[in-house]
């Protein structure tokens, strides 16, 4: 931390909340964290003295480029290890003699390395989030990540079984999907690995724990909400079966309510069990492709038809119009909750002028 001490002018205060809300809130969505006075970020944040002589290591950019690092360095590490462990494996059992037992393609039924990928992506994400967190903005634990939040996961895996099941919904009342078998030779386990725990928690440290987190330090609340959402929907485009439209319609429908959710509860956990739950129950529960990633195994045996405005295409349900208007409502009426409640934190302009480092 730097030695400077912080700005002693007065605070203007903190925009009351309703009492009925904000027990409502906390019931629903759990804790807030209360907005420092000091430096007006939240516990989620170092502590900012927003000075010239402030230490490299807290600031924003410094951190997220540290985080970058660490993150491709891990996973070049793991992937060639995996590498290394896979090309042993093979050689010794086609030597016929005892060896590795390896059969990583089974979890999947492609490539060794498209696993070897996800597990690299992980592992990564976790160990790169910790070291920016614990040894540069030396906080323990990370208030996002405390062990005593994580019942977080449940509410959020809850919460997001019942918007896919809404959105589902909708679209079958309107002859869009139907049930018609059940597959008992499903195999999850590769989707629970790539579409559930690499995307929930790999992604949501990446979108949510940094680019969010570390861009609302000077863009504020609703700057960074919408950046982090832009790109959220940008690197889906990118995907076997991307589409622009597919690209902005997750903008809108995840990446708002994904960065809402994360405003509103300051959890990581949350966002990683509301992420798990969302890809699950769309690609392995209900049988919809998910993000344009191509043919999709799944427990219910579903029949979509009708236009692709109404199903999502080839893109899966997310580029459904359905999502779009009911979840894209849903966070847009969270964000205005948040901002009503005093609950966003404001561009880092206004925060300094609050106090009194600009004139």
């Amino acid at each position: 931390m730097s030695n400077v001490t912080p700005p002693s002018s007065d605070i203007p205060p903190l925009r009351p909340q309703r009492a009925n809300s904000a027990r409502l809130h906390r019931a629903l969505l759990g804790d807030t964290l209360p907005v420092r006075q000091y430096d007006l970020l939240t516990d989620d944040h170092p502590c900012r003295w927003y000075d010239p002589r402030e230490t490299l290591r807290v600031r924003a950019w410094s951190r997220g480029m540290a985080f970058v690092g660490i993150l491709l360095g891990v996973m070049i590490a793991v992937s060639f290890i995996g590498v290394v462990v896979i090309t042993v494996g093979e050689t010794i059992g086609g030597s016929g003699e005892p060896g590795l037992d390896i059969d990583v393609a089974s979890l999947r039924g492609s490539s060794p390395m498209a696993v070897l990928s996800s597990i690299a992506e992980l592992i990564a994400a976790v160990v790169a989030y910790l070291i920016v967190t614990l040894v540069m903005e030396r906080r323990r634990p990370p208030v996002e990540l405390s062990p005593r939040r994580a019942f977080g996961v449940i509410r959020g895996m809850i919460a997001a079984f019942v918007c896919i099941a809404v959105c589902i919904g909708v679209i079958a009342v309107f002859g869009g999907y139907r049930i018609v078998g059940f597959d008992p030779g499903y195999n999850p386990w590769a989707d629970l690995l790539t579409l559930g725990f690499t995307a929930g928690i790999a992604e949501e440290i990446m979108m949510r724990g940094i680019l969010l987190r570390l861009t609302e330090e000077s863009l504020g609340s609703w700057g960074a909400v919408i950046l982090s959402a832009f790109v959220f929907g940008i690197i889906h485009w990118s995907n076997p079966d991307g589409t622009l439209w597919g690209g902005i319609a997750i903008a809108i429908e995840a990446g708002l309510l994904f960065g809402a959710i994360y405003l509103a509860t300051r959890s990581l956990w949350w966002c990683m069990g509301f992420h798990f739950m969302w890809n699950i129950a769309e690609g392995p529960i209900f049988g919809s492709i998910v993000s344009g990633t191509g043919e999709q195994g799944s427990w219910l045996v579903a029949r979509w038809s009708g236009p692709d405005w109404l199903t999502g295409g080839s893109f899966g349900l997310e580029a459904s119009i359905v999502p779009v208007i009911v979840l894209g409502g849903v966070a847009i009426a969270l964000l205005i909750h948040l901002q009503r409640h005093g609950l966003m934190l404001d561009p880092i302009k206004q925060r300094k002028r609050w106090l009194g480092i600009l004139d």
